[in-house]
């Protein structure tokens, strides 16, 4: 797997994981896959700090492989 693939696929996590713990922070919205001591109607800090740790691991994957620019 080369540089490139790995760098877009790691950007392509960050930016679903930012949206998703966005989408579980939002209150009044019918969270899925939800149990636990929290509503399903009310925010889920446990999903919004998992897809924000996934998010943040995803950014330093593609900043460490980044593709390398062209020198002159």
């Amino acid at each position: 797997m080369n540089r490139t693939t790995l760098f877009l696929g790691a950007m392509i996590v960050t930016v679903v994981s930012i949206v998703i713990a966005i989408y579980y922070a939002i209150p009044g919205v019918y969270h899925v896959l939800v149990s636990g001591s929290h509503p399903p109607l009310s925010p889920q800090p446990a999903h919004i700090l998992l897809f924000a740790v996934i998010a943040i691991l995803g950014a330093l994957i593609a900043l460490v492989n980044r593709p390398k620019t062209a020198r002159r």
